[in-house]
This record gives structure tokens, C-alpha cells and sequence, in this order.
């Protein structure tokens, strides 16, 4: 009997200490923006999100955080910072930006999760939060396009009529006066021009021999 009592008092007098002992961890994540959205675009486009952490723990004991980030797309993501400590309960802010893949559609959404694990002491826990990547508008032309044409079509000059751009310096060469260019009309002249010089210089020389013969011819006679 007297054991029985020793027993009882023992446990009450244990009991108020054992409400101190430390327990699991919580891990409560908290995004900031549900939805976020970004026009489609040829080229990537990162979408960051805010959010923060905050940690229910033993006060005796300190925690460690993982976080990592998914999207349903199999898009790429990043959560920075990836790992926190906390001393206090005191919520910590982090970053997770996902990439939205050039080409991507209109009216495409997509899923970003968050997953975080705490750890304390001999304990863990985890925990999730999520929003949604939304791409409005449509995609503009690939690069290699303008104007009206596609698949690299030249511009056209409207009424979908392919046409000469403006500044466009095309490289045909229009008929001309009996079938001739431009060009090959200025060459014609400039032959031409040295055709006329050079019959004149040569009856010149011819001149200048007669000449100088008919002198020769004079001596000639004078000295008989």
C-alpha cells in the first residue's frame, strides 16, 4: 500500500514536466501571389513568386528547412534561398522563380509547388503550398518573319501581293533602248568615244608622215 502511494506521487509530481518535452515540428509555407501572368513569348520568360516559412518548434531546439520547387509542365524552377535555420518562430521570406519555356501558348497554365521539410531533433515534418503560371495572348511572329509573308516571305506591298520592299535595290537589270541596259549603253559610248579618238590620232600620224614626205621630196628636187 505504502509503495502504491510512493508510486502515485511520483507521477504527479513528474506529470507537469512532461508537458516541456519537445514534439514534431510544423512547417507552414505561405505564397504570396496565387496567380501570376506573363505574355507568350518567342523567348524564356522567368516568373518569380514571393512567399515566406514559418516554423511551430520546441523552444528548447532549433530547425532546419529544405525547400524545392515542381511545375506540373516539367518546366524548370529554382526556390532561393533552398535552406533555412530557425532559432525562433519568427517566418522567413524566400524567392521561387520559374522559367516559362519560349513558344509556349496562350492560355496555358501551369502548377508551382512548393514542398518544404523541417527538421528538429529527432523529428521531422513537411509541407506544401501552390499557385498558378497563366500565359495570355498569343505568340508573336518568329523572327525570320515580317510584314505580311511567312516562312521568310519577303514583305509584300499590301492585297497580300508579294512586292519590292521599300529600300530594296533589286539586282535585275531592266531592257533598255534596243535591248540594252543602262550599263551596257555606257560601255557602248566609252568604246565608242575611244574608237572616234583613235581615228583621229592615227589620220593625225598619217598627216604628219605625208607632211614630212612631201618635205623630203622638196629637198630632194632642190639639190638636183
Amino acid at each position: 500500500m505504502r509503495a502504491l502511494v510512493l508510486l502515485s506521487v511520483a507521477v504527479l509530481a513528474v506529470l507537469p514536466f512532461t508537458s516541456a518535452l519537445p514534439g514534431p515540428p510544423t512547417i507552414t509555407i505561405k505564397i504570396d501571389q496565387s496567380t501570376l501572368r506573363t505574355n507568350a513569348s518567342r523567348s524564356n520568360q522567368p516568373v518569380t513568386f514571393t512567399g515566406s516559412v514559418t516554423v511551430a518548434k520546441s523552444p528548447y531546439l532549433g530547425a532546419t528547412v529544405s525547400l524545392t520547387s515542381t511545375v506540373d509542365k516539367g518546366w524548370n524552377s529554382s526556390v532561393e534561398p533552398s535552406s533555412m535555420t530557425f532559432t525562433s518562430t519568427a517566418p522567413q521570406t524566400f524567392t521561387c522563380t520559374v522559367t516559362v519555356p519560349g513558344g509556349t501558348p496562350g492560355a496555358t497554365d501551369a502548377q508551382l509547388t512548393v514542398n518544404g521539410t523541417v527538421a528538429s531533433g529527432i523529428f521531422q515534418n513537411t509541407g506544401t503550398a501552390s499557385a498558378m503560371v497563366t500565359i495570355v495572348g498569343t505568340l508573336p511572329p518568329p523572327a525570320n518573319q515580317t510584314g505580311n509573308g511567312t516562312n521568310g516571305t519577303k514583305p509584300t506591298n499590301g492585297n497580300n501581293q508579294t512586292g519590292t520592299p521599300t529600300g530594296f535595290v533589286s539586282n535585275q537589270i531592266s531592257p533598255g533602248f534596243l535591248g540594252f541596259s543602262n550599263d551596257q549603253w555606257i560601255i557602248i559610248s566609252a568604246l565608242a568615244v575611244i574608237v572616234v579618238i583613235a581615228s583621229v590620232a592615227l589620220v593625225s600620224v598619217r598627216r604628219r608622215r605625208k607632211a614630212a614626205l612631201d618635205v623630203e621630196s622638196v629637198e630632194s628636187v632642190e639639190e638636183a
